[in-house]
């Protein structure tokens, strides 16, 4: 090492001679080192303490040369500091480097070192710039682009405000801005349309104002529920509302909260639409839906729905009475006067039952048809039972004026009485209908007071009555023949078919109890063309087989009065080859008599078939002989009451069995044979054969043969 760099401390590189860097070379220095920065940056600092500064941090420079160690942190130290005092222009760094490399470095150094601190000063320098060139860069492109972002909000912002402004403008449905007291801030013209009130009428009102009396206080608590963020974050509600003209209007009311930015409520927002004609509509469509329409009573849904509340809300030992009431004949007055004249005399009966029950607590409904309902809460004051019922009867009887023809009606009624504690609706219906039937069975004006006792058969046969037409459905029916025989000698004239029914839980029904059922099911016409038939049929086999026998059919009433009886037997002969004379129908004398002409042709009819007829159900009167004399009949069944009187007669000689005696000679002068049924004993068969009866069936000639049986029996009886 030369003489000139002897004080060089240990480890100092050679080109940076240790000098006695005194206090005025750094005082120097940092003059010169202030003037460059002051040329490159703005430093908004006064010259003597940015030079004071820089005069620290050349001192800090000369203290790192002689420890190495800390030459990192010394350099960090300077750069932070420089950036502290604002010294962070374009050409800060590169004046900075400069300047402490020709300062730090002898002026006449090794020029291979100067080059090396000068390409890394101009390495230095580029990185920096191209630095800040790049944070420029991004920090412009992020200002675009937040800029871009803020424009394209606000012009959202401003297209939401004005949708927001059409819709509110333009929307049917009125919506109002409030604040939490109520006071409105705006409303929107629907709004004033709806109710009737301008925006400037609104301005000294809140919302409370127009609430209807009976649901403010609802609205009020619902209103302050939704201020206090209760449960309900939102009021959708059916409601009346005070128009501006006083009138009520049901309105659908949505009511919410708006919230400031701190989540705290600042407004409500109420939108209604009304809907004044759509309850309006629904109420109508209700009571339409409960009442009868031409009489304005309860229907028996409503009736059945009073009668519930009635049973679980009265007392206990409360006591109800129910009237079921069918008008007697009504379709007389229907078919001779026309509908319209009933309709206005079912009307004056339902005012007329309302005026009798006005002093009590009841409530009167109509059924349907000629059907009426009463159920009475019995007090003290309450006629009995028998008494309401006449005086039902005597207001009935009234006549009613309708173009000067008086006319009157009359009711058959059943009724039941229950204490509260005990009935049930369901129950108590059931039970009045059936009292209804049975007054209706006793004849005009009557009533019944449902019995117990017989309410188990009552429930069953309506219950067969109900699954009936099932059972036909399923085959669960017979025909059966029972035979028909002369009562002197028991040769065999022919064989009676019948119905039998083969039920499932109730046993074997016969034919008398299955055409009753048959009557109230309404199958009684398919049940009889299910039974011709059948019976056709089976007779076809046994003529075929050699049995060469007579079949007898008796019908109903409903049966025989059909128009359609003679098709219906026309089809059922067509169907096979045994000659029509081999067939008899017995008609009751029921669906002859009075005005039914058309079913007298379709006998005339039948029996220009070769169809041979007889009548049933005879008891002897004048218009049944006459009957005899016009139509073509050979027989006639004598009526199962009458034979009830003679099996039940003290003697041969009491008086309803001379009667009927004598009977016998007027049948047989109109051309006619007399028969008769339910002849069980030889007595009985000797009674009637000395009255004069030819033919008789019942159990002393033999029970009745299902179709298979028939063969065999009829194998062994004399035919000829």
């Amino acid at each position: 090492m030369s003489e000139g760099t002897g004080n060089a401390p240990q480890g100092t590189p050679e080109v940076l001679v240790r000098q006695r860097y005194g206090i005025d070379w750094r005082v120097e220095v940092a003059a010169r080192w202030a003037a460059e920065l002051s040329t490159a940056s703005y430093i908004p600092l006064a010259r003597e303490t940015v030079e004071q500064a820089l005069l620290e941090l050349v001192g800090r420079i000369v203290e790192a040369l002689d420890d190495p160690s800390t030459v990192d942190d010394v350099g960090r130290v300077v750069g932070t500091r420089l950036v502290d005092i604002h010294a962070t222009g374009e050409d800060s760094l590169p004046r900075s480097l400069d300047l402490l490399r020709d300062a730090l470095v002898e002026q006449h150094g090794n020029d291979a070192v100067r080059r090396i601190l000068a390409l890394i000063t101009a390495i230095a320098a580029g990185y920096a710039a191209a630095d800040r060139e790049s944070t420029f860069i991004q920090q412009e492109t992020l200002k675009k682009a937040l800029l871009r972002s803020k424009l394209k909000a606000d012009r959202e912002l401003a297209a939401s405000e004005a949708r927001f402004g059409e819709v509110f403008t333009t929307t049917p449905i009125g919506v109002a801005i409030c604040d939490l007291a109520g006071k409105f801030v705006q409303v929107n013209p629907a709004w004033e349309d709806t109710l009737g009130y301008q925006a400037h009428d609104l301005a000294s009102m809140t919302i409370h104002d127009l609430f209807h009396p009976e649901d403010a206080e609802y609205l009020a608590a619902a209103y302050a529920e939704l201020a206090e963020g209760g449960s309900s974050k939102r009021l959708s509600e059916r409601k009346r509302l005070l128009r501006a003209n006083g009138e009520e209007a049901w309105a659908y009311l949505a009511v919410s909260v708006l919230r400031g930015s701190d989540g705290a409520p600042r407004n409500f927002v109420t939108m209604v639409e009304d809907i004044t004609e759509l309850h309006l509509l629904q109420e109508r469509f209700q009571y339409q839906a409960l009442h009868d329409a031409l009489t304005g009573l309860p229907n028996r849904q409503f009736f059945h729905t009073r009668l519930e509340a009635a049973l679980a809300n009265l007392p206990a030992d409360a006591r109800l009475a129910l009237y079921h009431l069918g008008l007697d004949g009504f379709e007389l007055i229907n078919d001779g006067l026309g509908y319209e004249v009933g309709d206005r005399v079912i009307k004056e009966v339902a005012r007329r039952l309302e005026r009798l029950v006005e002093g009590e607590e009841a409530i009167v409904a109509r059924f349907g048809g000629t059907e009426f309902a009463i159920l009475v809460w019995e007090q003290e004051k309450t006629p009995p039972v028998p008494k309401l019922t006449e005086l039902i009867n005597e207001l009935l009887a009234e006549p009613v004026y309708i173009s000067e023809q008086g006319i009157a009606a009359s009711a058959s009624v059943g009724v039941v009485q229950r204490m509260a504690a005990d009935a049930e609706a369901a129950n108590m219906l059931w039970a009045a209908d059936v009292a209804l039937r049975r007054a209706e069975a006793a004849g005009k004006r009557q009533w019944a007071l449902f019995d117990p006792d017989t309410a188990p058969e009552e429930r069953i046969e309506s219950k067969l009555a109900a699954v009936m037409p099932g059972g036909l459905e399923m085959g669960e029916f017979d025909v059966v023949y029972r035979p028909l025989t002369f009562i002197d000698g028991g040769k065999l004239i022919a064989l009676e078919a019948g119905l039998r029914w083969e039920t499932s839980g109730y046993g074997t029904l016969e034919h008398e109890y299955c055409l009753r059922l048959a009557e109230r099911s309404g199958v009684t016409l398919s049940l009889r063309d299910w039974m011709l038939e059948t019976a056709w049929q089976q007779l076809c086999e046994w003529h075929a087989a050699g049995h060469r026998v007579q079949l007898s059919v008796s019908l109903s009433p409903n049966q025989g009065q059909d128009p359609d009886l003679a098709a219906v037997i026309h089809r059922m002969l067509a169907a096979g080859d045994v000659d029509p004379t081999w067939l008899r129908l017995c008609l009751p004398v029921a669906a002859i008599s009075g005005d039914n002409e058309e079913t007298r042709d379709n006998l005339r009819y039948l029996n220009s078939r070769g169809i041979k007829t007889s009548l049933h159900g005879f008891q002897g009167s004048p218009e049944e002989l006459r009957l005899l004399r016009d139509l073509p009949v050979d027989a006639v069944r004598v009526a199962d009451e009458l034979v009830e009187l003679v099996r039940t007669a003290d003697s041969e000689d009491a008086p309803e069995v001379q009667a009927i005696r004598g009977m016998v000679p007027l049948v047989r002068a109109c051309g006619a044979r007399l028969w008769a049924g339910r002849i069980d004993t030889e007595d009985q068969a000797r009674s009637w054969r000395a009255m004069g009866c030819e033919v008789g069936t019942g159990a002393l000639f033999g029970d009745p043969l299902l179709s298979f049986d028939v063969p065999d029996f009829l194998s062994g009886t004399d035919l000829s």
